[in-house]
């Protein structure tokens, strides 16, 4: 008896055979275990595969790439007809089953077919029905991410206890999705999804197309995308070069149509990859926060998806987790391996002939590869409500050849804990006594307050203060009124001319400038005044008799009240800092604090 697992992806369809000895191979379509899902309608009919991308050569208006994307459609319209998406994705299928037919010589006893984790039962009754149209059995519905972690726990033999979970990065060709899938008693259970149904491998194939169009002339350019074959061919060359960058540093794209080389670096791909990369880890990440997952009940990060292979996405999420993501070579061929085995591990083992019941016998098992798994995966439902009957899965019997028994690779419900051995305590001698004499403690310094100078001193500093503030507010204010300026234009303003605008600006950062030094000394002079500091009275006496004169000479010049009112302020202040009280203070250094007495 032999169980087939169908991954039908965006862009290339696996089938993986599980022959009775328990070993799991891929059906090769043309030499190569990928089946393009893309469908060409011919007179004949619908082709599929290859033959559907060499036919698009001809008729490119006939031609569907991606029947997965269009699966909400209830017909797309190829050339002149209307063809049902059912249709389209029963073809695939058909394809499938002709392979199937002619490597094991007959249809197979159970089909396992994955899907998106967050597909609505319309969705699966759609491929619930295009499966069974295309004379396959009725097929049993698995959650892509449910087969993937089976594939990490029972094929790559990670551990995956109960209570933790598999965090799955799945970039197929045309979506994102990223789930938490995580191990219950009774199998594994998915936690939480997410994803962008706008983000896959389709979208850095354009990237990869638009560094390409960036190296070539519009005319050129022009040529390339007026011909749909030549067009079409571009894209081939542009996916086969983003999967090349994916293990060389740089790689040369032959032009079709110009016969011109491109040459692409890895590092100029990467960088217009790099926001689509962090969308999809963002949007990972979020997953894993929404489902309340710890950093310890992480088992791992698991790349899953023909595009997921580019270095960058796994930089990305070990920077993002803080742990080296799982990959392996073909991460296209996880899904369907690990969806037959869900498959297997659903179907009940018949009993063994004999006149009296007996144990169930021991499954055969390969070198490489246990062929029964643990009772912890789930049994998996038949699909949902189809125009069709749904038959459960059909039972996997054991082969009657006789073969020696070999242990299943599973863990017992309960296991003793093995004993840990724990050397003998070291004698430690104790540490030599060391006798302490008393010692006077040192003297406690009081704190001491601040003090405050006399009233000649506080009145000068606050008009110092003051009169900064006042002076920053119009240096700013100057200067971006001589900024305003330069964006006048003479032509449109008569009233204005161009020597007057350059001198205006000139002045305005001038007298703004020196606004603005000037306020900053006036600001450290008022706070050296406050501190009774030796040899600091001359500065701000100093900068109070500038002050004084420059108004002065302003009031003269302009006859302005504000300058005649700051002149006589600063020349009040003048004379309180010659005064004796003032002089005084700001020649005596500050009191040093005294010790209290001791009682």
């Amino acid at each position: 008896m032999v169980a087939l697992g169908v991954d039908f992806g965006t862009s290339h369809t696996v089938a993986v055979a599980r022959w009775p000895d328990g070993r799991a191979r891929p059906l090769l379509f043309d030499g190569s275990p990928l089946l393009p899902s893309a469908v060409t309608l011919e007179q004949q009919g619908l082709v599929v595969g290859r033959d559907a991308l060499h036919a698009a050569r001809r008729a490119p208006e006939r031609f569907e790439p991606n029947p997965k994307r269009r699966i909400d459609d209830g017909a797309v319209l190829l050339g002149a007809s209307a063809v049902p998406v059912p249709e389209m994705v029963t073809a695939v299928f058909r394809r499938v089953l002709a392979e199937f037919t002619r490597t094991a010589g007959g249809a197979p006893d159970a089909v396992t077919v994955t899907h998106p984790a967050g597909w609505a039962a319309t969705r699966r009754a759609t491929l619930a029905e295009a499966v069974r149209q295309a004379g396959l059995p009725a097929a049993a519905l698995v959650p892509e991410p449910v087969a993937a972690a089976t594939y990490f726990a029972h094929v790559l033999r990670h551990l995956v206890p109960v209570g933790s979970a598999v965090v799955v990065y799945d970039l197929g060709a045309g979506t994102f999705d990223g789930s938490v899938v995580a191990r219950t008693e009774t199998g594994f259970d998915v936690r939480a999804v997410g994803g962008r149904d706008d983000l896959g491998g389709l979208d850095f194939d354009k990237l990869v197309v638009g560094l390409i169009a960036r190296a070539l002339p519009e005319s050129g350019w022009a040529r390339v995308t007026g011909d749909p074959r030549v067009y079409r061919q571009l894209r081939d060359e542009a996916r086969e070069a983003k999967e090349r960058l994916s293990r060389s540093a740089s790689v040369t794209v032959l032009v079709p149509g110009l016969d011109v080389d491109v040459q692409l670096t890895r590092e100029e791909f990467e960088a217009s990859a790099r926001p689509l990369v962090e969308r999809s880890v963002g949007s990972l990440a979020e997953t894993v926060r929404l489902s309340r997952l710890t950093a310890d009940q992480v088992a791992g990060v698991f790349l899953v998806g023909g595009a997921s292979q580019m270095p960058l996405i796994a930089t990305a999420l070990h920077r993002e987790f803080g742990r080296a993501p799982v990959t392996i070579e073909q991460p296209e061929l996880v899904v369907a391996e690990g969806s037959v085995l869900v498959g297997a591990a659903a179907a009940p083992a018949p009993d063994a002939p004999a006149p009296t019941p007996a144990p169930v016998p021991e499954p055969r098992t390969s070198p490489t590869r246990p062929a029964a798994l643990p009772a912890a995966i789930p049994s998996v439902s038949a699909p949902p409500t189809s125009p069709g009957p749904v038959a459960p899965v059909s039972p996997m019997p054991v082969s009657p050849m006789p073969v020696s028994p070999m242990p299943v690779m599973q863990r017992p419900p309960y296991a003793p804990p093995r004993p840990v051995y724990q050397p003998p305590p070291v004698y430690m001698p104790p540490p030599p006594q060391v006798v302490y004499y008393p010692v006077a403690p040192p003297p406690m310094v009081a704190m001491v307050p601040l003090r405050k100078g006399p009233w000649s001193i506080r009145w000068p500093a606050g008009f110092m203060t003051f009169y900064a503030i006042v002076l920053y507010i119009g240096g700013a204010l100057l200067l971006l009124l001589a900024g305003g300026l330069n964006l006048v234009d003479p032509e449109t303003n008569p009233d204005i001319t161009a020597e007057e605008i350059d001198r205006f600006t000139t002045d305005g950062l001038e007298f703004g400038a020196i606004s603005l030094v000037f306020a900053t000394l006036l600001l450290n002079a008022a706070g050296r005044a406050r501190r009774p500091a030796a040899g600091h009275h001359w500065y701000p006496l100093a900068l109070c008799v500038i002050v004084a004169v420059g108004n002065l000479a302003l009031t003269a010049g302009f006859g302005q009240v504000g300058f005649l009112i700051a002149t006589v302020v600063f020349t009040l202040s003048t004379a309180m800092l010659l005064l004796p009280g003032s002089r005084k203070w700001m020649h005596r250094p500050p009191r040093p604090p005294q010790a209290p007495a001791r009682s």
